[in-house]
């Protein structure tokens, strides 16, 4: 019995040790697959090309928040060369695309770690090495990059399709009161969705209207649903290309929306340098034929 054991014994040594490196590395546990790793999230990085990005912080980023530690000795990175003199990751010295390159659909919102973070491309300077970090990521804008987020919060703000008509309707006179109204203006407030922490308002200040004639612009009350805005046309529109739907010429009078704008973070009104703070629509008109009464005058 016991040759029988000891000849057994030795043939399963020959048989583990037959066994090829490459086998063995097989009964090893498999590598994560970015598909299944929570870290890894699919992304079009650009027009219809698909990777899976990295989301997780770096094991040095996770004790100092994204701003580096800035609370207590300040700053963990050094943040004296151009261009990775924006903000810390760590010890990571960076900077950040902002606005985002990617439109805001494509973001992987499931993974948002809040509110007021933005995806986008952020390369870092680590130290001691000559790579750049470069990651896709989520960050939270830094003071610096306000103005470039208030140009994004600015184009969120959509005026409203208005439309413009005059009194008397179908034909005025020359030498007589015109008067401009506007439809569909709404209560004067626009409000932008948010970028980032911040927030566009515009308010409606006033209405430029050109009447078309050559004169110069108009600026008119901004309530122009009850209160008109008047010109006097001084001469007749009979020779302008311009025609109304009946095929009479007319003057192609015009006019747009303009707004104050003001930006906010967290309810809190904020002043971003270079960033406009006046918004204005485009133009839209309507075409006016401008007749002459003919008068005739008796003497005794």
């Amino acid at each position: 019995m016991s040759q029988v054991l000891m000849a057994t014994a030795v043939l399963l040594i020959g048989l583990l040790g037959g066994i090829a490196p490459g086998q063995a590395a097989t009964l090893r546990p498999a590598a994560v697959e970015p598909a299944t790793d929570p870290c890894y999230v699919l992304i079009e990085v650009r027009p219809g090309v698909f990777e899976y990005v990295n989301i997780c912080p770096d094991p040095d980023e996770e004790d100092s928040g994204e701003d580096g530690g800035s609370g207590g000795g300040g700053p963990r990175c050094d943040l004296t060369e151009e261009p990775y003199d924006e903000f810390c990751l760590g010890t990571k010295a960076c900077r950040a695309d902002i606005p985002s390159p990617l439109s805001e659909e494509k973001w992987p919102e499931h993974t948002r770690p809040g509110p007021d973070h933005i995806f986008t491309f952020v390369q870092c300077r680590v130290p001691g090495q000559e790579e750049l970090y470069e990651r896709w990521r989520w960050i939270e804008p830094y003071e610096d990059a306000l103005p470039g987020l208030g140009w994004q919060a600015l184009g969120r703000l959509q005026t409203p399709a208005f439309t413009m008509r005059f009194e008397p309707a179908g034909m005025t006179y020359v030498g007589a009161d015109t008067r401009f109204l506007l439809d569909g203006l709404g209560d004067g407030e626009i409000i932008g969705s948010v970028a980032g922490p911040l927030q566009a308002t515009g308010m409606l200040s006033h209405v430029e209207i050109d009447p078309g004639d050559g004169s110069a612009t108009i600026e008119c009350d901004p309530d122009l649903r009850s209160r008109a805005c008047e010109h006097v046309y001084l001469e007749m529109s009979y020779d302008q290309t311009a025609e109304d739907f009946d095929g009479n010429p007319g003057f192609a009078a015009q006019a747009r929306l303009v707004y104050d704008i003001t930006f906010t973070m967290g309810g809190v009104e904020v002043n971003l340098p270079g960033v406009p703070d006046t918004l204005e629509s485009p133009w839209n008109g309507t075409v006016v034929p401008v007749g002459e009464i003919q008068a005739l005058v008796r003497t005794r």
